[in-house]
Order: C-alpha cells, then sequence, then structure tokens
C-alpha cells in the first residue's frame, strides 16, 4: 500500500486482494455486484481508491485481520468511527 496520507492513492487489483485477502475472482465479483468503487482507467486497467477500500474493509469486517487493517488505516488518515 502506498505510504502517503492522500486519500485519493490509486491501488492494483493485486494490492486490494492483498489487503483484503481475496481472490481475483473474488474481487471481480465485488466489483459486478457493485459492493467495491473502481475506476477504470483503460479495458484492461482497474484501480482502487484507497479510502473506498477502506470504506468497504469498514462496512463488511468480521475478522481480526480485517478489523487491525481498518484500525490502521484509520489511524493513517485520523478518522474516527
Amino acid at each position: 500500500m502506498n505510504e502517503n496520507n492522500n486519500p485519493s492513492t490509486l491501488l492494483t487489483t493485486e494490492e486490494v486482494i492483498q489487503l483484503l485477502r481475496i481472490s481475483k475472482r473474488t474481487l471481480q465479483t465485488y466489483r459486478s455486484e457493485y459492493r467495491i468503487p473502481f475506476l477504470r482507467i483503460s479495458s484492461k486497467v482497474i484501480r482502487y481508491r484507497e479510502i473506498d477500500v477502506l470504506n468497504f474493509l469498514l462496512s463488511t469486517t468480521s475478522n481480526s485481520y480485517l478489523r487491525d487493517k481498518c484500525g490502521k488505516l484509520l489511524a493513517k488518515y485520523r478518522i474516527k468511527h
């Protein structure tokens, strides 16, 4: 994940699947179900805003790994929940 504090930071598919610990296919399903926002840069290039991934994490967090990741991202942006 990028280390600056810009909520508009764009993440690659690989970064998102590592962060969420999901497969590419699951991420594709989330996109098709509009569960996670994304930007289509070109026909083969998709990016995700870091803040959108954080919001997705906050809305779906159920295991301790994801809660820890949420806490780290929340601290990064100094967001209180």
